[in-house]
C-alpha cells in the first residue's frame, strides 16, 4: 500500500461577502483545543485522579496578501461589521473537509517588511468544528 501526504489546502469563504475560494491565503494555521484540569482528591495526599474535560475550541489563522483593488473578502470590514461566516478546509484535492461555523474574526493585523511586503494577520474564532467524511 503506498503513502499519501496531504500536498494542499483549499480554504473557502461562506458569509455576507459572497461564497469565494480564497487564493491570497500565504499561510494558514488551523487550532483546536481542549482545556483539561486534574480532579483532586479530598484526602492529605491531595492526588490528581482524574482529568475534567472542558468545551472544545477551535481557531484559525490566516497570512493573507492584501488586495487593494476589489479583495475576494474583506477582512476589516468583516472585523469591523462581527461579520458570521462559515470556513471551509480542504485537506488535499478530493480530501477530507473540515467546516468551521459561526466564524467572527478577532484579530487583523497589518505587517510590513524592509523587502516592501505587506501582509494581513487574520485570527478567526468558530464555535463548531464538524469534520466531514472524503
Amino acid at each position: 500500500m503506498s503513502r499519501e501526504v496531504q500536498d494542499i489546502a483549499v480554504l473557502d469563504y461562506n458569509g455576507p461577502q459572497g461564497n469565494v475560494e480564497l487564493t491570497t491565503i500565504e499561510s494558514s494555521t488551523f487550532n483546536r483545543t481542549k482545556s483539561k484540569a486534574r480532579v483532586k482528591t479530598m484526602n492529605r495526599g491531595r492526588r490528581a485522579i482524574a482529568f475534567q474535560t472542558g468545551t472544545e475550541e477551535a481557531s484559525l489563522t490566516l497570512t493573507v496578501v492584501p488586495e487593494l483593488v476589489d479583495p475576494e473578502v474583506n477582512w476589516v470590514k468583516a472585523w469591523k461589521d462581527d461579520e458570521e461566516f462559515t470556513i471551509t478546509i480542504e485537506k488535499g484535492l478530493d480530501g477530507v473537509r473540515e467546516q468551521l461555523q459561526d466564524c467572527q474574526v478577532s484579530d487583523v493585523n497589518d505587517t510590513f517588511n524592509e523587502a516592501g511586503e505587506a501582509r494581513q494577520e487574520v485570527t478567526i474564532e468558530g464555535l463548531v468544528p464538524i469534520e466531514e467524511p472524503a
